[in-house]
């Protein structure tokens, strides 16, 4: 029996042994890949968005920070440009990214300021903003101006300030992610036809009266 047992640990040591070398390979070439992703450089950022020029359509949420001369050479596609690896934008980069033509992807970032938000307000194509879950009153006036498509998907609750201030937009918004929010507001935001909610605030059985 000890023979046997001996025997089967032996093995387990034997297999083991034999598959570190392959386990240590692929932790190495995903750390490599990762870093890879982290260190893009701008001439690789720069071929990216050549060669995005075709589909107008540059996929660049790899990026976890972004600097004002590389925002400068991501503002210059033209298209959907995915940034959505961002978890925040300074002012500055905001004004470049704000130059930009097309459908802008910030869905990494959970909140902005005031600053950041007006910056954006002059951005001319689709903004998302879908990781954004609290709007705050001073934010929403600060982009209250961009005149295009808006799309909150993320904020959860809007106050009755809030609504009434997004409720003045001329254009488009969408905020299919909200949950609390009492009669007052939605009654406010529904005489906007430009601004989109869940569905069941258009459904009578919601309303008390």
């Amino acid at each position: 029996m000890n023979k046997l047992s001996n025997s089967f640990v032996n093995n387990i040591l034997l297999f083991t042994l034999l598959l570190l070398p392959s386990l240590v390979a692929i932790e190495c070439f995903a750390t490599d890949q990762d870093a890879t992703n982290r260190q893009l450089t701008r001439e690789d950022i720069q071929q990216i968005v050549e060669s995005a020029k075709q589909i107008e359509e540059a996929d660049l949420d790899v990026l976890k920070e972004l600097d004002a001369d590389t925002a400068q050479v991501v503002a210059a596609s033209r298209g959907k440009l995915f940034l959505n690896g961002l978890t925040e934008l300074t002012p500055e980069v905001a004004e470049i990214l704000a130059t930009h033509r097309g459908w802008l992807h910030l869905g990494g970032l959970r909140s902005i300021s005031t600053v950041v938000a007006r910056a954006l307000s002059k951005h001319q194509g689709w903004l998302f903003l879908n990781g954004i879950q609290v709007l705050k009153k001073d934010v929403a006036i600060a982009i209250l101006p961009y005149r295009g498509q808006l799309y909150l998907d993320g904020v959860e609750t809007i106050t009755e300030d809030v609504a009434e201030i997004i409720a003045q937009r001329r254009d488009g918004v969408e905020l299919y992610g909200v949950r609390n929010i009492n009669y007052q507001s939605v009654a406010m935001l529904r005489k906007n036809s430009e601004i989109i909610l869940p569905s069941k605030f258009n459904r009578a059985g919601w309303w008390p009266f």
